[in-house]
């Protein structure tokens, strides 16, 4: 459940920022490239995002 919320929080995030970059198409590429690099590094880093069980959690 954390990782949904967290992947439609994210969305917003890009969508906004998106919108913030609305006439400038480069900047909408690079903080697109940006923001997804940083989601997939949040996504395998956060132990609440991964989603482990229980034997995963004690090593």
């Amino acid at each position: 459940m954390a990782r949904i919320a967290f992947t439609l929080a994210w969305a917003i995030v890009l969508v906004a920022t998106n919108r913030a970059f609305q006439d400038v198409t480069w900047a909408q590429y690079v903080a697109t490239f940006l923001l997804g690099g940083a989601y997939a590094l949040a996504l395998s880093k956060a132990r609440f995002l991964r989603g482990e069980n229980a034997a995963e959690k004690s090593k």
